[in-house]
């Protein structure tokens, strides 16, 4: 019986990587004519504000399929504590345990307000479907410290990319960690928390810099609570009951990113030890 369970989730995850792979190859032809028609018209400003609106629509309508699947047919039970705020070009900062954050993501902040940009590494843009789509969606590419000048490149990046996103609509997803928590990641670290690496302030840092005050920065927690955040098993429904914490702030109240980011982690750790003990 076991083992039918077993062949059956794996089934299962596979059909749901099937679905999220053709949905996603049937919006990238129009993706990346978009991409193309904005290079084209990047100086004409309202050509540019149609196909952003356009790439928008794209954007939104491919998440929502995929999120719909999620809820509807993988099973995927949300528990959603505050909301988000009614404004077109977020800060938001997230823990990172798995990819399944990113359709998690994709249904709390996309569904019913803007689409997401996020930092990604310069190496996904060669994985296929998921690095074409950034690519195509001008998301930036950091370094990750490689090379010379790979700091500079990277802060670069962030102040263009957060430039950017207060003149079109968009919120900037920044995962603070930098990498994806694992066990190992956490001992190597010697991380003072008990569920999450150590947040590094500098995306934070430069995207407040270039921020208008009145910028909401929201802190989204999200909480795996049965403790299981492997992302095969997830497509398949392994994760039957994820919390999302969501607090809002504003980016002329914070002074010190570094600080800032240390508080939340304190809360972020309280709130995931309180539900898996």
């Amino acid at each position: 019986m076991r083992l039918l369970k077993l062949i059956a989730q794996n089934l299962f995850s596979a059909l749901t990587s099937l679905v999220v792979i053709l949905n996603l190859g049937f919006w990238m032809p129009f993706l990346f004519l978009l991409a193309l028609l904005k290079l084209l018209f990047s100086r004409v400003s309202a050509a540019l504000d149609f196909i952003n609106w356009l790439t928008e629509r794209v954007y939104k309508m491919a998440a929502a399929i995929n999120s719909l699947w999620m809820i509807r047919i993988v099973g995927v039970k949300l528990d959603v504590q505050g909301e988000l705020p009614d404004h077109p070009s977020p800060i938001i900062v997230v823990n990172h345990q798995t990819w399944f954050d990113i359709p998690l993501l994709h249904y709390v902040v996309t569904w019913d307000g803007p689409i997401l940009k996020f930092l990604i590494k310069r190496q996904l843009v060669w994985v296929p479907i998921v690095g074409w789509i950034c690519y195509a969606l001008g998301m930036p590419r950091l370094n990750r410290g490689v090379g010379d000048g790979a700091r500079e490149k990277d802060y670069a990046a962030i102040q263009s990319a957060s430039s950017s996103l207060h003149r079109e609509r968009g919120a900037l997803l920044i995962f603070a960690e930098g990498t994806r928590f694992t066990p190992k990641k956490h001992q190597k670290q010697k991380s003072p928390y008990r569920h999450l690496l150590v947040p590094r302030p500098g995306g934070l840092k430069i995207s407040l810099a270039t921020a208008p005050p009145d910028t909401p920065v929201v802190n989204i927690t999200i909480d795996y609570r049965g403790g299981d955040t492997n992302f095969w098993r997830g497509l398949g429904g392994a994760n039957g009951d994820i919390g999302i914490t969501i607090r809002n702030y504003h980016a002329s109240d914070i002074t010190d990113a570094r600080t800032w980011l240390e508080e939340r982690w304190k809360e972020k750790d309280e709130l995931l030890g309180n539900s898996r003990v």
